[in-house]
C-alpha cells in the first residue's frame, strides 16, 4: 500500500491516543421529550379503558348477557379506542411520521372489532 504525504496547508484529523479509532459511529439513543411520553401514556390509558372496563361490566366468562350491559361495555371499548386514536393523531401531528399513526391506529381498530364480535356473541348467541 502506497501512502502519500498530506498536502501543505491541510490539516489531518487528530484522534486521541487513549481511544482507538472506531469503524462505526457512536450510537445515539433516542431521548423522547415530555409531550411524546404524555401521548404514549394517553395511548396506554386508552388501551386499558378499552380492554379492562368492558371486562368489569360484562364478565368475559359469561355465555350470554342482557343487551344493556353489553352496549355499555361496547361503548367503553369504543371510548378507549377513540382515546388511542387521539393519542396516535397527536403523535402524528408532532412528528409527521406515517408509521406513528399506523402503529397507534391499527390496535385501536382491532380493539373495536374485537369488542363488536364479543358484543354480538354475548347478545345473540346463547
Amino acid at each position: 500500500m502506497e501512502t502519500t504525504a498530506t498536502p501543505p496547508g491541510r490539516r489531518t484529523a487528530s484522534v486521541p491516543r487513549s481511544q482507538p479509532e472506531r469503524a462505526q459511529a457512536h450510537i445515539r439513543w433516542p431521548k423522547p421529550d415530555g409531550a411524546s411520553l404524555m401521548f404514549i401514556g394517553l395511548w396506554a390509558l386508552g388501551l386499558v379503558i378499552a380492554l379492562v372496563a368492558p371486562a368489569l361490566i360484562v364478565s368475559p366468562g359469561q355465555k350470554s348477557a342482557d343487551a344493556g350491559p353489553v352496549v355499555l361495555a361496547l361503548s367503553m371499548t369504543v371510548f378507549g379506542a377513540l382515546i388511542m386514536l387521539l393519542a396516535a393523531f397527536g403523535l402524528w401531528r408532532k412528528y409527521r411520521e406515517p408509521l406513528v399513526s399506523v402503529l397507534g391506529a391499527v390496535p385501536a381498530i382491532a380493539v373495536v372489532a374485537g369488542g363488536i364480535m364479543l358484543a354480538a356473541t354475548k347478545t345473540f348467541v346463547a
